[in-house]
């Protein structure tokens, strides 16, 4: 019971805080209702004249502003003229750009092509270069030659001179033997027709005896009638003959006793050379 009642007398002293609040706050609420409404009144009229101040400002602002839309879209009308012609003439570019590296691809392939054909003019030059090299040699040899038979050419025309004068010399003794020979009867084939010419044939014909033989050379290859040469047969040595008869292509001739030394044969060897 002490608990309750001392429960009690806590929330009566609650409820009297809460009334005594109460009371102070509608105590402090309680107006003049014409005072109020006359401040409302001048509060509405200061926010209308605010009002009127503001639509004021705002249809300056709008003015402002539609003059400077009107501004802003001369500015917007230039700007994209000059975008249109920034356009135009970027298009422009890129075309010049386009043509241009066109041209740049076309003179560097030029410019490729004329490398290579400086790397071969290069080798040409150098392989010019290599035969002129040669062609200086040679041309230094030829000069070398050219002294050297210079140098024989004078040696061979001290030498002329020498054989001029010699062959004068000769003609000299050559009219003094003419004189001479004449004055005496003579002429060149009485010292040369007792001399065999060198002569290589072979007998054709050989008589019964042994004695008389054919031979296949004449007065083409020089023989005269009393002309001697050698029988061989083989490497042996058969005998010796003269001349007795002799035509242009064949001869007779006739063995001579004491040089033979077995009976000639058909195929013999006749020669004058040993």
């Amino acid at each position: 019971m002490k608990w309750m009642g001392q429960t009690l007398t806590l929330l009566i002293l609650i409820m009297s805080i809460c009334f005594f609040v109460i009371a102070i706050m509608v105590g402090a609420t309680h107006r003049n209702w014409k005072e109020a409404a006359k401040e409302a009144n001048q509060i509405a009229s200061s926010a209308q004249a605010r009002l009127n101040e503001a639509k004021s400002q705002t249809t300056e602002k709008q003015k402002l502003l539609a003059a400077e839309k009107f501004s802003r879209a001369m500015q917007i009308a230039q700007l994209e003229s000059q975008l249109k012609r920034a356009n135009e003439e970027y298009r422009s570019k890129e075309e010049q750009l386009r043509k241009e590296s066109e041209l740049s691809q076309q003179l560097v392939s030029q410019l490729e092509q004329a490398e290579k054909r400086l790397a071969q003019q290069d080798q040409e030059v150098a392989s010019l270069k290599l035969n002129n090299d040669k062609l200086v040699d040679e041309i230094a040899d030829k000069f070398a030659m050219v002294q050297n038979l210079t140098n024989q050419q004078f040696e061979l025309s001290n030498r002329l001179e020498s054989v001029e004068q010699l062959n004068n010399d000769l003609n000299e003794n050559l009219a003094i033997k003419e004189r001479i020979m004449k004055a005496n009867g003579l002429t060149d084939s009485d010292f040369t027709d007792d001399i065999t010419p060198p002569i290589d044939a072979f007998i054709v014909k050989v008589n019964d005896r042994g004695d008389a033989i054919g031979i296949s050379a004449g007065t083409d290859d020089g023989l005269r009638v009393g002309h001697e040469f050698d029988i061989y047969r083989g490497d042996r040595y058969v005998g010796k003959a003269r001349i007795t008869r002799v035509d242009h292509d064949v001869s007779v001739g006739r063995t001579i006793k004491d040089f033979m030394k077995d009976r000639v044969r058909e195929g013999d060897h006749v020669t004058s050379k040993f």
